[in-house]
Formats: C-alpha cells, structure tokens, sequence
C-alpha cells in the first residue's frame, strides 16, 4: 500500500461492536498523515537537494576534470618551453664561443697585420736610414771635392812638376759635372 497522506485519510476501517473509539482513531490517523506529509516534504526537498548537490558535484568533477586538463597543458607547454629555453640556451652559448672565436681571430689578424705593418717601417726606416748615410757621405764627398776644387785653385801653379801618364790634363770638372755624377748615383741607389 502506498502511503501517502491522501490514502491515509480515505482509509476506513470496518466497525466492531467492541473497537476502538472512532474519534481517537481518526484523530491519530490524521496525526499520521500529516507527519508523513511532513516527511515527505522534506523527504522531496532532500532529494531536490540532493539532486541539486549532484548536479553541482557534476559541474565541480567538470571543472576540476578541465582545471586538471589545463594543467596538464600547462605542464606540457611548460616542459616545452624549458626545452625551447635549453635549446637557446645551447644556441646563444654556441654563437657566443663562435663570437668570441672570430673576435680571436681577427684580433690576431690584426696583430699580425700590425706586426707586419711594423716589421715593414722598421726596413723602410733601415733603407732610409742607409740612404740618409749614403747622401751624408756622398754629400761630404761632394763638399770636400768642392773644397778641395777651391784650395786648388787658389795654389800657385807650379810649372816645373811633370805630369804624371794617364792623368787627365784638365782634372777639375765644372760644378754641373760633378752636381750631376752625384745624382746619378743618388738616382741609382734608389733604384
């Protein structure tokens, strides 16, 4: 029998002589029925809540499911990046020794050019050098010949002095003769 507050009020029970009091009964009766009312009120709220709560447990699984799902992708982009990271890491330190090995190597280029360039200033300085003594001399040379081109001509000649064979009987030159002879060698030195 289904027990609802409606089927306890319809019962009726048969009459007998020596029964309970009527009154006494129904008025139990309807104590019965209105707290089963009362317990099937809250019984319907209690699933309504417990049917709410449900679906509330459901959208809570969902989100955590989704929470969880998004962290898993967080995760994984995550150990992506430390990958991506490691590898610029590895890139930007390979390029960095490459950098630096090609700053090595042009700072010896240059070292090298230097020393070169150097070594070039130190010959080119010996040659002036040697060229400078050489025209020193040759200068002085030509200094003293004129000089001496001078003081011969103011000795007195002396008449009775044989000229010696195969000497030229004019042997002073004019000064364009002896200017040019020493340019000449200037010129071939040069050369």
């Amino acid at each position: 029998m289904d027990l609802k507050p409606e089927n306890i009020l319809e019962v009726e029970f048969s009459r007998s002589f020596r029964g309970y009091n009527e009154d006494e009964v129904n008025e139990f009766i309807e104590e019965i029925a209105e707290a089963i009312e009362v317990v099937q009120k809250e019984r319907e709220k209690l699933q309504q809540d417990n049917e709410r709560l449900l679906q509330e447990n459901d959208e809570y699984k969902r989100k955590v499911n989704e929470l969880s799902q998004y962290a898993k992708r967080l995760e994984g982009t995550l150990e992506e990046w430390k990958k991506q990271l490691d590898i610029e890491k590895e890139l930007t330190r390979r390029e960095s020794q490459m950098h630096l090995k090609e700053a090595q190597i042009r700072g010896n280029r240059i070292v090298d050019e230097a020393l070169k360039k150097k070594k070039e200033i130190e010959v080119s300085y010996s040659e002036l050098q040697e060229k400078y003594r050489l025209f020193q001399i040759r200068f002085k040379s030509l200094l003293q010949t004129f000089i001496d081109s001078i003081d011969w001509k103011e000795q007195p000649m002396d008449m009775d002095t044989p000229e010696p064979e195969g000497i030229d009987q004019n042997p002073i030159h004019s000064p364009e003769d002896v200017t040019s002879f020493s340019f000449r060698d200037l010129e071939e030195d040069q050369k």
